[in-house]
C-alpha cells in the first residue's frame, strides 16, 4: 500500500455477548474451542463477576498445548474464580488431562445442580456449539441463558 490508498475496514465479527442475560444466576458455564477463546478472554477479564458466583467453569478446547492460547493467564483467571477445564484433542502421551473434545468431556462431567440457576456462553466451532447447546437444553438450562457470540 501507498500514502492516500484506501482501506476498508469491516465491522466486529459476531454479535457479542448479552451478558446480562446470565445476571443472578449461580453457575456459569463457558465452553471454547480455538480462536474463540479470544471473545471469552475479554469476558473473564472485565470482571463478570466470576467470584460472586458459586460455580464458573472453562472448558477450553484445542488440539494440542502448543495451540491452547493464554495458559499463562489460566492462574489470573483461576484467581477471579473461573475453574478452567483444558481439553487437548490430540495431546501428546504425557498430556494428564481431557482428552477428545469439550462437548465430550463436559458430558462426562456435568455437574449441573440446578438448572433453572445455570447460565452458559459458547463460543467456537458450530459442531460444538449446537452439541453443548443440545446437552444444556436436555439436563433443563433455558435457552434464553444460553448465550453464543453468532
Amino acid at each position: 500500500m501507498r500514502t492516500g490508498d484506501l482501506v476498508e475496514v469491516g465491522g466486529v465479527m459476531g454479535k457479542g455477548f448479552q451478558i446480562e442475560r446470565v445476571e443472578g444466576v449461580e453457575t456459569v458455564l463457558i465452553f471454547a474451542t480455538g480462536s474463540g477463546i479470544s471473545p471469552i478472554r475479554s469476558l473473564i477479564e472485565s470482571g463478570f463477576g466470576a467470584n460472586k458466583r458459586s460455580d464458573v467453569r472453562l472448558y477450553y478446547g484445542a488440539r494440542n498445548l502448543q495451540r491452547m492460547a493464554y495458559q499463562d493467564r489460566f492462574k489470573d483467571w483461576e484467581a477471579t474464580g473461573v475453574r478452567i477445564v483444558p481439553v487437548l484433542s490430540q495431546p501428546d502421551d504425557l498430556w494428564k488431562g481431557e482428552r477428545g473434545y469439550i462437548q465430550a468431556a463436559f458430558s462426562k462431567a456435568k455437574q449441573i445442580s440446578d438448572p433453572s440457576s445455570t447460565g452458559a456462553v459458547l463460543c467456537g466451532h458450530k459442531q460444538m456449539t449446537e452439541e453443548v447447546t443440545s446437552v444444556l437444553i436436555a439436563d433443563g438450562v433455558s435457552t434464553d441463558k444460553i448465550l453464543k457470540n453468532f
